[in-house]
């Protein structure tokens, strides 16, 4: 590929400052954990604060995740406005779309003060809960004590604070050591989000102070940061070399999140790319679900220096196009021994069998038969029991296809602490049922060999 003087600046220091060994970007408390021998990785996980996010992410997070008779109690704790007969005949991805398309739904203005008025919202649902006969309240209550939870950890304005809570509460080596009374520890790949750059600078923490705050994390924590990259970034390349520099490495890897309006192949991106191939570093990238997007209509997209307009009238459209995991074949056949991890396997839908997004898992598959270095992870798609059963079966299954699902299949719980109905700790439970005998292959194995550690 050609590249631009700019460009070509940029690829010679980054070959000249950053190290081919992944060793050198582990922290001291990470490579300590690894000497020890006994851990496991959650393998895409996200620790924001609630100045990491706005409204309309916390909204559209929580809708979507909302199931059955929860979808009332959610739809009027995020937008403040009763449940009616209009929305009780809505699926969870109509009421996300109307939350996108209609900016009134939500009044809220920024964060806190949506959380002031869910705090009084879930004081009177607890009232509402106690005159709902017993069997059928207990549901609801916990689903308040949830909710509080996650507002105290989304005022708590500190990654740190969110991770504590996580790891300590939540995880997946929780979970283990409470089944096999082990006493595991957890590595966690935590993803940075440049949300900033997909929403038009909403959010209240800069880029720069999310990166400078998950890299100081991982410092004190077993936690191997992600560096969230985007073509539009004019500082990019700069910011790259400083987090990815050997003398003081920052980052362990590199996220990418096509759905906030660009494709993986954005000619910007591509130096990026050729130095992660050559230096060993893996690149996460969102490919799955299509709630949280970029608004932008039509949106005007670069395929290796082509401009192309994506105008399909409905945003999940739009953004299920930016999602396709076909578009990481461009990047992959310019650097085939490219680390890369297709974040959501396709997402939960596709292990449904839905007819717009199943077609992603025999491409990936397909796409793994062909590249080396190219693997998935089944975050946030732990929610459904329908998808974890499916993806059991493919796992399990004896032949070619289920042979590379078995070694290169990673394990990863993705934003947890914004899905309120789905409890993350029967997930995870259900999850370890299913895939039990390959659990040291989802959890440790697969992610050291796509990380390039053993």
């Amino acid at each position: 590929m050609d590249f631009k003087k700019e460009q070509l600046a940029f690829i010679e220091k980054a070959m000249q400052s950053i190290s081919d060994d992944p060793q050198t970007r582990l922290s001291q408390v990470a490579k300590d954990v690894i000497a020890e021998n006994n851990y496991v990785f959650d393998a895409h996980c996200h620790l924001f604060d609630g100045d990491c996010i706005n409204v309309k992410y916390m909204a559209t997070r929580m809708i979507a995740g909302a199931v059955g008779r929860f979808k009332e109690w959610v739809w009027r704790l995020v937008t403040g406005k009763p449940y009616t007969s209009d929305e009780s005949l809505l699926s969870t991805k109509q009421m996300v779309e109307m939350v996108y398309e209609n900016p009134m739904i939500i009044q809220d203005k920024d964060l806190p003060s949506a959380l002031d008025r869910m705090e009084k919202e879930l004081d009177q649902m607890e009232i509402e809960a106690k005159t709902i006969e017993s069997i059928h309240s207990f549901g609801l209550i916990e689903f308040i004590k949830r909710y509080r939870t996650i507002i105290r950890l989304l005022r708590s304005g500190s990654m740190k604070s969110v991770y504590n809570t996580f790891e300590q509460n939540y995880a997946i080596h929780q979970v283990l050591n409470y089944r096999e009374g082990g006493n595991k520890k957890l590595l966690t790949v935590a993803l940075g989000m440049d949300l900033n750059s997909g929403w038009e600078g909403s959010v209240p923490k800069t880029w720069e102070e999310q990166n400078t705050e998950l890299a100081f994390l991982s410092k004190s924590q077993p936690v191997l940061p992600y560096l969230p990259v985007d073509p539009r970034r004019e500082n990019l390349y700069e910011e790259f070399l400083k987090a990815f520099d050997q003398r003081n490495p920052q980052f362990f890897g590199v996220k990418c999140y096509p759905a906030l309006g660009y494709l993986p192949a954005d000619e910007r991106l591509m130096p990026i790319f050729k130095i992660c191939e050559q230096k060993n570093i893996p690149v996460m990238t969102h490919c799955g679900g299509e709630s949280v997007s970029t608004f932008e209509s039509p949106i005007h997209v670069n395929r290796l220096g082509e401009k192309i307009e994506i105008n399909d009238l409905k945003r999940k459209h739009r953004a299920r196009k930016l999602n396709e995991p076909k578009e990481w074949e461009y990047v992959l056949e310019e650097y085939k021994d490219l680390r890369l991890c297709l974040g959501h396997y396709g997402g939960s839908s596709a292990w449904e069998n839905d007819p717009d997004t199943a077609h992603r898992i025999p491409e990936i598959l397909d796409m793994m038969d062909r590249y080396d270095n190219l693997y998935a992870d089944f975050s946030f798609n732990l929610k459904s029991l329908t998808a974890i059963k499916n993806f059991r079966n493919k796992l399990f299954t004896d032949d070619a296809q289920g042979n590379l699902m078995k070694e290169r299949s990673l394990f990863g719980t993705d934003f947890w602490v914004i899905l309120p109905i789905s409890d993350l700790i029967t997930d995870q439970h259900n999850f370890v049922v299913e895939t039990e005998g390959l659990l040291n292959e989802l959890l440790k194995i697969n992610v050291l060999k796509y990380m390039k550690l053993t």
